[in-house]
């Protein structure tokens, strides 16, 4: 694993293994009616209402990121928790921002389980990143605008995104 400054944040290289985002992007190809749709070209899925999630590797993932990034005061986001999202060909997400609750801010770790060959670059602020797979960044979806360019291709963008209310001023985030 190694740290990498991106434009407006910051992610860690080869945060999962390979068989870990194999895993997973079979699993998604296993499970893909379980996704809803989600826009043009987008679908998602919140992990703890499947059955068959894989909560486990989900948890041990998002306990190397507490631990990597010494997050102390945190519960989880209440509306999408957990999730993998896809975009398709043509796909990307609109500019938006994550409710905050209170003074817990709403903070996304994703992690890039597929990357496309053109497209999909994350647009963080003002700022564009090229992405790449097996990486996970930090995005503070309660204060920083952020969205993504179109899928161009057919390899879609597969996002585990793992979200965490992180309380504001405590030194560790």
């Amino acid at each position: 694993m190694e740290k990498t400054k991106l434009k407006g944040t910051y992610g860690y290289k080869n945060f999962i293994s390979n068989p870990e985002k194999e895993y997973l992007v079979n699993w998604v190809d296993t499970n893909i009616n379980s996704f809803e749709d989600n826009g043009e070209g987008r679908k998602y899925c919140v992990l703890k209402n499947v059955l068959n999630s894989p909560l486990d590797l989900i948890k041990n993932i998002k306990n190397r990121i507490i631990q990597v990034e010494n997050i102390k005061n945190w519960k989880p986001e209440p509306e999408y928790d957990d999730y993998i999202g896809i975009n398709n060909i043509g796909a990307s997400i609109h500019p938006h921002m994550d409710p905050n609750y209170g003074d817990y801010i709403h903070t996304r770790y994703n992690v890039i389980l597929s990357y496309p060959l053109e497209g999909g670059e994350s647009i963080y602020g003002n700022n564009i990143n090229k992405l790449e797979e097996n990486i996970v960044w930090k995005c503070i979806a309660g204060k920083v605008l952020h969205s993504s360019k179109p899928v161009i291709g057919f390899k879609p963008r597969i996002t585990l995104s793992l979200g965490f209310l992180i309380k504001e001023n405590n030194g560790n985030n």
